[in-house]
């Protein structure tokens, strides 16, 4: 029987797991629910101990918050954090009928709780739909960072610690060195199984998958080809070849938010809107007496971003000169003209990006 401290009264309920056990509880003191997790085997201190170190130093709405942590009845250490009421991700998703932006949305949170723990340098290193909860809000959160290890040279591990199918090729090495990437790659293979309802073959094989394979062009519902880029880059063997999750999170955002976007153009105090609305406009200035302009340039929004379509003449980005297919950055100056001119004549307009709120 354990002894907790009186704060903490025992609701009865309570989940085994492969690295200890969950139980719950009542917070007297704050009226609260806790889940109070317990290492069953004393060997495992040291990985309860990270876990504590990880979970402490990260504040995110998609990650489970740790409240405090107690020695439990000479076992050990008992973490004491946010309880999350509902089914995880594997469990929710029988009978789930998925559509491209409810996908999109799910894929971003989970993305956004990912790079929430890599920004404190801390590796989850068990990403799957077991270790996923969504509460009762809609807000998707990671949970379980038994196996988390902080990122760096020290980051090895003996022997396979992994989930099959979820764990990237190179944790069925011997002493295999691990980064960030291992996240990205469990990450693409729980997209891939909330869009499929399963994992294919080559996956649960991972150590034996080739590259530029194409498992997202096969879901039943439409997704970007852009994002099939991407999601699929996140499952190539070579963890070097991965994206950054910030890059995945971030193409997601923009897709969920399409058409949404919208930019602020001022010159001499008079202001235009760019977006679904007005997709384009032409920025120009002439110089006196001259039939052509020195500095022209076209912009326009297609529902992604805001891009240089046209360019004549002397056209600056923030005072980086400008080419057909760059993408404007969420504020800057777009200067025509150029200082270096006998005429001296120069015109200056900011630009400047809202950022609309993905709405769960």
């Amino acid at each position: 029987m354990l002894h907790l401290p009186e704060r903490y009264k025992e609701l009865g309920d309570s989940s085994e797991g492969g690295m200890g056990t969950v139980i719950f509880c009542n917070d007297l003191v704050l009226e609260r629910t806790v889940a109070i997790k317990i290492i069953n085997n004393k060997s495992d201190h040291r990985r309860m101990l990270d876990e504590l170190a990880a979970l402490m130093q990260v504040r995110s709405k998609h990650v489970v918050q740790v409240y405090d942590f107690l020695e439990v009845n000479g076992r050990g250490l008992g973490i004491v954090q946010e309880y999350i009421d509902g089914m995880d991700l594997f469990e929710s998703l029988e009978g789930k009928r998925q559509s491209t932006n409810s996908f999109y949305k799910d894929v971003w949170q989970i993305a956004s709780g990912i790079s929430d723990i890599h920004n404190v340098g801390v590796i989850h290193r068990d990403i799957k739909p077991n270790n996923i909860k969504t509460d009762p809000e809609g807000v998707i959160k990671i949970f379980d960072f038994g196996l988390a290890r902080n990122d760096g040279p020290e980051a090895c591990t003996l022997g396979f610690i992994g989930t099959h199918g979820f764990a990237a090729p190179e944790l069925y090495h011997h002493s295999a060195e691990f980064t960030s990437a291992v996240d990205v790659y469990a990450f693409g293979a729980t997209a891939l199984f909330l869009g499929l309802g399963r994992l294919p073959k080559e996956l649960v094989h991972s150590y034996s998958r080739v590259e530029n394979s194409d498992f997202f062009s096969s879901l039943s519902f439409y997704i970007a080809p852009a994002l099939v880029d991407v999601l699929n880059q996140c499952l190539h063997p070579d963890p070097t070849a991965r994206p950054p999750i910030t890059v995945v999170r971030d193409e997601l955002a923009r897709h969920i938010l399409y058409d949404m976007h919208q930019a602020l153009v001022v010159y001499k105090g008079q202001a235009k809107y760019l977006g679904a609305r007005q997709r384009t406009i032409t920025l120009k200035l002439n110089e006196r007496g001259a039939i052509n302009n020195i500095g022209n340039v076209m912009i326009e929004y297609d529902g992604l971003q805001f891009k240089v379509v046209k360019v004549s003449g002397e056209v600056f980005i923030n005072n980086a000169a400008v080419t057909i297919g760059d993408e404007l950055p969420g504020s800057c100056v777009v200067g025509l003209g150029n200082s270096q001119r006998e005429s001296f004549n120069r015109a200056f307009i900011t630009f400047d990006l809202s950022h609309p709120e993905i709405v769960l």
